[in-house]
Order: structure tokens, then sequence, then C-alpha cells
């Protein structure tokens, strides 16, 4: 979602993305012409009695999102309705119908709000959500300046929790990306679109939500595509975390891992390759040790290989965040400035304080030099002793010379 729009709203007639930069002219994704989104007949118009169409806001695969009014008390909000085209499709309606049922579940200030949902007069669903003003990740990831290490593992970290509010409703993303991570202008982030999530219930998916898929399609956006899910081996909490990584590694180097010009490329990568290094790919890039650790973490191929669970991940990214802020030689080189004219990460007051240890003296390098030299000595005599009674002659069972027994020699 974007934010009101008094401007043209351009459509990609591939991918169905909405872009309101008057200098685009093909879809900076894949390519695709842009046109104006035409008339609308929408507009005017009421839905359900009490929620009056504005204006457009943006278009996505399976729906349009509109700029509305709540009547009668003007309430502005956003209504994410099913295409036209869509209508008779009733693999779209259910999965409309299944991103309501998974959003509405999850409470996280982290995660767009549902405040309702029903039926158009024309059998399309709809849903009304909050209205969010500001501008998607992709966006702020388009146009300069780059983000700075500790906004990057911001915006990581409050995703974190949007996912860890997600998990602990037992509903998985399965679609998370830079689009469907919104900076709002009031300093927030939103996670949205649970359009293909999945609910679990021990790891594994619901009995009674049936799969909306093909079984030879694979589900989601290749780049951020975790291992398991490109093979089908699995789908788990963790799948939502390599996704993550990935994102935070496309902030902090301004690449992902692993692109290729097609999607099986991509994906034969993830299954095959391991991301390079940040620090190999942008020299300059001034981070902590720590947080190169934790992006490879997040990358593991396999899932019992990463972070266990959603709940450490925040807590990591809460220390790396402190770690950034608190040790300046770990940040940029560059001034960071401010994140975008509308979104800004927060104050040092916004953050918790931890208490600092003292370190402890250690005893003086001489002196456990000179202890390890006795110890050594010690173990020495210990042991040639040792070998001396073990080896040596013994009175009772010493071996008699043939002269002694009488023998002839």
């Amino acid at each position: 979602m974007l934010a009101g729009a008094a401007e043209v709203i351009r459509i990609c007639t591939v991918c169905r993305a909405s872009y309101r930069d008057p200098n685009l002219r093909v879809c900076p994704r894949d390519g695709g012409a842009l046109h104006v989104w035409a008339d609308d007949p929408l507009i005017g118009s009421v839905l359900g009695d009490r929620y009056q169409i504005v204006e457009p806001i943006g278009q996505g695969g399976m729906g349009s999102v509109y700029l509305a009014e709540r009547l009668p008390d003007e309430l502005e909000v956003a209504i994410k309705i099913v295409r036209p085209e869509h209508v008779r499709n009733p693999t779209v309606q259910e999965r409309f119908l299944r991103e309501v049922r998974h959003t509405s579940s999850i409470q996280s200030p982290h995660v767009v709000a549902i405040y309702d949902s029903g039926m158009s007069a024309d059998g399309r669903a709809y849903m009304v959500m909050e209205r969010l003003e500001g501008e998607s990740l992709t966006e702020r990831l388009r146009r300069p300046p780059a983000l700075t290490p500790l906004e990057a593992v911001h915006v990581a970290h409050e995703v974190a929790c949007a996912l860890e509010a997600a998990h602990k409703a037992q509903v998985i993303h399965r679609d998370l990306k830079p689009d469907n991570i919104f900076l709002c202008s009031d300093g927030t982030l939103k996670v949205v679109d649970f359009g293909i999530a999945k609910a679990l219930v021990s790891d594994q998916p619901k009995a009674n939500e049936p799969s909306l898929t093909e079984a030879h399609r694979v589900v989601g956006t290749p780049v951020y595509m975790a291992p398991e899910v490109i093979t089908k081996a699995g789908l788990y909490p963790q799948s939502d975390l390599y996704a993550l990584g990935v994102i935070l590694y496309e902030m902090l180097v301004g690449e992902p891992p692993f692109y290729e010009k097609d999607a099986v490329g991509t994906m034969y990568r993830h299954l095959h390759e391991e991301p390079r290094r940040l620090r190999e790919i942008d020299p300059s890039l001034r981070i902590p040790g720590a947080l190169e650790t934790f992006v490879r973490d997040l990358l593991a191929k396999r899932p019992k290989d990463r972070p266990r669970s959603t709940k450490a991940v925040v807590h990591r990214l809460d220390s790396l965040r402190l770690l950034l802020r608190e040790q300046p030689d770990a940040l940029s080189s560059t001034d960071p400035g401010q994140l975008t004219a509308v979104w800004t990460p927060p104050s040092d007051k916004a953050l918790p304080d931890v208490p600092t240890r003292q370190p402890r003296r250690g005893a003086p390098r001489w002196l456990l030099i000179v202890l390890a030299a006795i110890l050594a000595l010690v173990v020495g005599f210990m042991l040639t002793a040792a070998a001396i009674f073990i080896a040596g002659p013994r009175r009772g069972g010493a071996v008699r010379l043939p002269s002694e027994s009488g023998e002839a020699p």
C-alpha cells in the first residue's frame, strides 16, 4: 500500500506492481510496460453500506487497493478487493479469505491491522485495513542514500518482531520480501500481504486448510525463497527466517545473495551455493563480525542450522542494534543521516538500557608462564618414575640366567 494518491498511478502489465514515480517508463523489476490506471467504476461507490471508495492506491496480483472513508465518521481506511477478472476464480477468492483470517489472527503493532471484511455486490471478496502512509522497503532501497548498518538492523528487528507474532499465531508468511515491508511516515514498520501464508499446527499444515497451489508449482518469490521451500521438503518458521536473512543481506550491500535473470537459476544458487561474505562484496562496509555471523546463520541451507526460534532472532538483533550504537567504529564511515524524510530510526532513548560488567583482572602473564613450567616439570618427573617402576627389575620375578640354573652356557 502506498500513500494516498493525487498523482497518476501506473501499473506493470507483467507483474501488476503499481508505481507513482513519473520518471519510470518500464517496471524496474521485470522490464514490463507501464500503463496508466484507467477510470474505475468503483470510485464513488459504497461497499457494505458503509465504506465509500475515494481513489485508487495500488494494485497487486490478486486485488486492488483503494483509499476509502468509513461512513458516517469519515475515518480513512484502505480497502483491498479481488480484481474483476478473478471474480469467478474460487482459488483466488479462497486465498483472499485466507489472508483475512491469517492477518486478523496476528496481534502485533508491526502487522497491518484488519478492521472488517465482506463481499461486494458483484461477488468479490474485500477486506478493510488501516491506511498506511509512507513507502515500501523496495522503494526505499531503489533510491540513495543506502541504508546504514544500524538502519538495516533496525528494519530487520522490527520485521522479526512481526514474524514472532505471526509464528506465535501459527502462521508462516511464506512470501516475505521488501515489497511486503512498509516503512510508515510515523516511524513504525508494518509487514503486509499474508495472501500465500500457511497456518501450522505442530509444524505441519492444518488438515482442514487445503493447498491452493498445484503440486508442481513452487509458491513464493525465488530471490527470497528458502531451499526447503524450493524442494518442497517442508515449510517451517525458519523458512521465514531465511527470507529475513536475504532481506538483511540486501539492505547491507545493496544486492541479494543469489540472483539470476531466470527463476530456475536463482533457485539453483539457493540450493547449491554459499553466499559471499558481506565485506567481500563491499570492502568499505564497517560492521561487527557478529553481524556477519548472524546473516550467515540465517542463510544456512538446512532449517535446523538456522536460529531455533524467531524470539531468539529478535534478541540477537536487539544486541546487534545496541552494539552498532555503542561502538562508533562498527558504523559506516559516512554520515548516516536519516533513513528517509518521513521515516527515521528511533533515538537512543527508545532502546533499553543494558547493564555493563567490569572485566575481571586476570593473573599476570609471567606468573602463568612460571606456573605452567613448574607443572610441566612435575608431570614429567611423575611419568619418568612410573616408567622406571614398570620396566625395571623386580625381586620376586627376576629372570634367572642359564649359569645360575646349572645349565650349560
